[in-house]
């Protein structure tokens, strides 16, 4: 039997429900298809088995990533799983969407138990782990020391990376533990590392992420159809070139069908509009030689983010809140647009 790639077997099988997902219906990577390719490093014949994704905020790499690769691990190509959560509180929330996944794939039949036990043990079904044949998931949160030295395994997913300190004295340097739990499975291992970034000293996946070959999503121009990628400013020789671009008014009110974006080519205008057929036209592009050839490293910020999700205007009414009128910048508002929206440190 032919195994398909896992966008393929997303988009085939999965179905989108309402308790998961603001767009019900058939699964389709045209809303978000920057994270096709991303999925898709999970496939045995991509060489890379380190992905680094550093993102902004609420884009969906949960839902498009992590989870669709659950379900076709479970059915194309089975082994251990592990899933790291940033809290404790987020394990049940979590594990609620794994379930959603496997029932709208059709894969709950295959959740079961791999050995015998007692009549008074648990199924291979519980509130943390599930199994099926050939594998398990294990689903923990960052602080979990304790379970991450114990176990084997093929697949790793570290989402919100940040959460995760970078060395405890109990258990020594926190990334270096988890990819030890991987070592029995080094050619074909498959880990993913997933974060909004914070604070640049003691960021975890800005380190990841520089490490790799960062990978940005080029689009074209709608104005002279050259490919660029969307950014919020772009300078050159200390002077705006490009970027997300707005007017005020008199009284210093945004005038809203002023927000769009001057082309850093081009010096085109072209308004929020034209991002979803940009998006479906665009690709990734290394722009590194990655410090190891199977570490593959990936950045969007929210300016990509799908139709449907905050625009452009959104995001300068953001900015104008961090820099108020006559008034100091605010410090806190800032920081929260350049990790959230921007993806930077």
């Amino acid at each position: 039997i032919k195994r398909q790639k896992p966008s393929v077997f997303a988009e085939n099988h999965r179905v989108m429900t309402t308790d998961v997902s603001p767009f019900p219906g058939k699964f389709s990577f045209k809303r978000t298809p920057y994270f096709k390719e991303i999925l898709d490093t999970l496939d045995p014949s991509h060489p890379a088995r380190v992905v680094t994704l550093m993102k902004g905020a609420q884009l969906g790499a949960s839902t498009n990533v992590i989870e669709n690769a659950i379900a076709w691990i479970i059915s194309e190509n089975p082994g251990n799983i592990l899933f790291i959560v940033g809290h404790p509180d987020l394990v049940p929330k979590a594990m609620q969407k794994v379930d959603n996944v496997i029932d709208t794939t059709g894969l709950r039949r295959m959740i079961r138990t791999n050995a015998l036990r007692s009549k008074s043990q648990k199924t291979g079904d519980t509130n943390t782990s599930k199994e099926f044949p050939g594998g398990s998931l294990l689903l923990t949160s960052a602080g979990n020391h304790k379970a991450l030295r114990q176990i084997s395994m093929r697949y790793g997913f570290v989402d919100d990376f940040e959460a995760l300190k970078g060395s405890t004295k109990e258990s020594g340097d926190t990334s270096g533990m988890i990819e030890q739990r991987f070592a029995a499975y080094h050619d074909k291992m498959k880990l993913y590392y997933i974060s909004t970034p914070e604070v640049k000293q003691t960021s975890n996946i800005e380190p990841s992420f520089l490490a790799g070959d960062q990978r940005y999503y080029y689009v074209p121009c709608p104005c002279c159809h050259e490919y660029i990628t969307i950014q919020w400013e772009v300078e050159e020789d200390e002077k705006k070139k490009g970027g997300i671009t707005w007017k005020l008014d008199g009284k210093g009110n945004l005038i809203d069908d002023s927000v769009g974006y001057l082309c850093q080519n081009c010096n085109g205008f072209f308004k929020d509009t034209h991002k979803y057929k940009m998006n479906l036209e665009g690709e990734w592009r290394p722009t590194a030689v990655p410090k190891a050839r199977d570490h593959a490293s990936y950045h969007i910020s929210s300016l990509y983010a799908a139709p449907g999700m905050y625009d452009w205007h959104h995001y300068v009414k953001q900015w104008l809140a961090a820099h108020p009128s006559g008034e100091p910048v605010i410090q806190t508002k800032l920081q929260t647009f350049y990790n959230a929206v921007l993806g930077q440190t």
